[in-house]
């Protein structure tokens, strides 16, 4: 069973907002027809995981930390953050896909998250005039595709008591469109009352962390570049899962995985 909350589109937060980075390295403004051997700046994203750990030392042993891995990439750098983060940092997987509307499928009339949890946008679900029915059959769908996927997960299942009140590190592999961790932060600020969301990423396009600090209170990441092209020119072996990426996903999913790292909702 889902449990709904409601909300409306937001047109802006006040208060002071901020965005740590670690600074370039050299070659880092590549463009995309370069091979991708000389852009590659992560061996692969137990690599990225340890260098993004080094930009979160403020949340070092913090027992109030929860880091959230939002796809099965994330997961691989989230579980990496999470251990070096130390003892008490909870390391959980949260995964979040949009309420599609028929025939606009980059219209988003909200989320329903793994745990069961759903945040409907009300302002757009009116302005596309969605009846009840549909938007109910829509959440069903969704929650059940995710729910397949949440139970795939060895660990504990994303809750209130496990989030409210907590810092919630967000992470990713990298961000194209930034779809899937901007739903995900969306939907922790509206169904949680999370003590402070930090979205961490490895590579962030530097437009997209703009638009993210509109809904989180910090974006930190190591690649910000103008331009991101596919997440995959950034690891050496792409989207392939190396020899060590492929223990981690075992050790944490009932099926690991196909041996790659998909991108289709990134």
């Amino acid at each position: 069973m889902v449990g709904i909350h409601t909300s409306s589109t937001r047109n802006g937060d006040s208060g002071p907002m901020t965005a740590t980075a670690a600074p370039p390295r050299p070659g880092y403004g590549l463009s995309a027809g370069t091979r991708r051997r000389s852009t590659a700046v992560f061996d692969d994203r137990i690599h990225a995981g340890s260098q993004l750990a080094n930009n979160l030392c403020e949340y070092m042993e913090d027992p109030n930390v929860v880091v959230l891995s939002v796809s099965r990439g994330g997961a691989v750098v989230g579980s990496v953050v999470a251990s070096a983060l130390g003892h008490g940092v909870a390391h959980l997987y949260y995964v979040v896909r949009p309420i599609p509307f028929a025939g606009m499928p980059r219209l988003s009339l909200g989320s329903v998250a793994g745990d069961g949890s759903v945040r409907i946008d009300n302002a757009v679900a009116r302005s596309v005039g969605v009846s009840e029915g549909a938007l109910l059959r829509s959440i069903e769908a969704v929650d059940a595709e995710l729910s397949r996927e949440q139970s795939a997960f060895f660990g504990a299942v994303p809750t209130a008591e496990r989030l409210e009140g907590r810092t919630l590190v967000v992470v990713d592999d990298g961000m194209e469109a930034g779809d899937t961790m901007r739903e995900a932060v969306m939907h922790l600020r509206h169904c949680y009352r999370a003590r402070k969301v930090v979205v961490a990423v490895p590579v962030c396009l530097a437009d997209l962390r703009k638009q993210l600090l509109r809904h989180a209170d910090a974006v930190v990441d190591i690649v910000s570049p103008v331009f991101v092209g596919s997440i995959a020119r950034w690891y050496t072996l792409g989207v392939t899962a190396s020899a060590a990426e492929q223990r981690v996903l075992d050790s944490m999913f009932v099926n690991g995985s196909s041996g790659s790292f998909g991108f289709d909702f990134d």
